[in-house]
């Protein structure tokens, strides 16, 4: 399995605070069944969390260092989570934000109180650039009533990641019914941890979450594809077809997923 989104790197967000815990945290995760880590530090410029690039690249090549040293055996890649605001495209301009693992394929976190009033212009002007945008839990964003306004916002090139958490309700029962729903009409492309610390649960709920979205959308393929087909496709730069996300998994582990009872 491969996780999206998290605050692994350390000393950088409200994530990991120091080298040893992030490298616990990689090997909590190896310990579930993931081979595979996009790192995905937060870019808040209203929380100070503006880390330079050279500055997260340096980080990341010692977290990098020290898991091997460690001996777990997986992949580590980098990322960001970015906060849209009006500067997002001089961020990317002057090399201050990463897209995932130097792909086209960029993370961006909406406001959580208010709508971003520039959303499908953003989601535009991103894909005329090359970019593909994915959105992070779009199911915490309980400003948007109707699960229509993502459906645009797919029409409109972008791609939707939830979170384990809110399928055990981490962030409350709007979030944990919203995504339910998303994933009932196959609109979410992806499920991250969204991990800060050592010892939170999301990792070791991995294999109960993916059953879940087996159920919820009646394809054991589908969850396949949210869990590790389509982030493989990030980390390769491969085109996902938002509309198309259940593909053949004959390669996989399907021993992932429990049985029905």
């Amino acid at each position: 399995m491969i996780d999206i989104h998290n605050h692994i790197l350390f000393s950088i967000d409200d994530g990991s605070k120091n080298l040893n815990e992030s490298v616990q945290i990689v090997r909590e995760a190896y310990q579930n069944g993931y081979t595979d880590l996009i790192l995905t530090p937060h870019f808040r410029s209203f929380q100070n969390f503006t880390a330079d690039n050279n500055q997260k690249k340096t980080l990341f090549k010692e977290l990098v260092e020290a898991v091997k040293q460690a001996g777990i055996p997986v992949n580590l890649y980098l990322g960001n989570e970015i906060t849209v605001d009006g500067d997002l495209f001089s961020y990317l301009d002057n090399n201050q934000v990463l897209t995932l693992n130097n792909s086209r394929y960029i993370l961006l976190e909406l406001p959580f109180h208010s709508k971003f009033a520039g959303i499908h212009d953003l989601i535009f002007k991103l894909r005329s650039l090359g970019y593909v945008p994915i959105l992070a839990h779009p199911e915490r964003y309980d400003y948007y009533s109707d699960v229509k306004e993502f459906e645009d916002m797919i029409n409109e090139g972008a791609l939707l990641q939830g979170n384990i958490g809110s399928l055990y309700r981490k962030y409350g029962s709007f979030a944990h019914d919203r995504l339910e729903e998303l994933i009932k009409r196959h609109m979410i492309h992806f499920i991250g941890s969204d991990v800060h610390h050592a010892g939170q649960t999301s990792y070791t709920r991995i294999n109960d979450v993916a059953h879940r979205i087996k159920i919820l959308s009646g394809s054991e393929s589908m969850a396949l594809d949210l869990v590790q087909n389509n982030l493989r496709s990030v980390i390769n730069n491969e085109t996902i077809d938002p509309y198309t996300i259940r593909r053949p998994s004959s390669k996989l582990k399907f021993h992932l997923f429990r049985k029905e009872s």
